[in-house]
């Protein structure tokens, strides 16, 4: 598959997963690439305008998908993928479960006794979120134990 094929699938994968199909771009792009890139790079490598690349650039540096960087003496805005995006990425879900898991709680606490249906419903989805929480940390520490294992596997010799 060419690499603007690629590109163009995670562009796709991205949009449906509700970001925009141009951010899926810019991943894919520095999935295959080694960066820095500025935004004039991505737009002219893309074929998008800079002020789309700079957009997209700056909603995956906020989900914690792109490390932005300057260098001395240039003006311009330098991205690539930030270390261990795909941590950062749980990181960002697990903080809003846990916004929705206190919001359910508050909810819960705030009605009267006469909605018990309704504090039922909100109970189970804290219960839920809280689940969905433990789940998580449970998950990253079982990937950076493979991922640790995987590291050491790599810079032990070959066996013959």
């Amino acid at each position: 598959m060419a690499e603007n094929d690629v590109i163009e699938n995670f562009g796709l994968a991205f949009e449906k997963e509700g970001l925009p199909r141009i951010a899926g771009r810019v991943i894919g792009f520095l999935m295959l690439n080694e960066g820095p890139f500025t935004l004039d790079d991505l737009a002219e490598k893309l074929r998008v305008s800079k002020a789309s690349a700079s957009t997209n650039a700056r909603l995956l540096e906020e989900l914690g998908i792109l490390a932005h960087s300057a260098r001395p003496g240039d003006r311009r805005d330098y991205y690539q993928l930030a270390e261990n995006h795909g941590e950062r990425m749980i990181a960002r879900a697990r903080q809003r479960f846990q916004r929705l898991q206190q919001l359910m709680s508050e909810a819960a606490d705030a009605l009267p006794a006469a909605r018990a249906g309704s504090r039922t419903r909100l109970r189970e989805m804290q219960a839920f979120y809280e689940f969905l929480l433990a789940d998580l940390d449970e998950r990253m520490e079982r990937w950076r134990a493979h991922k640790a294992a995987m590291g050491s596997q790599k810079s032990s010799p070959a066996k013959r």
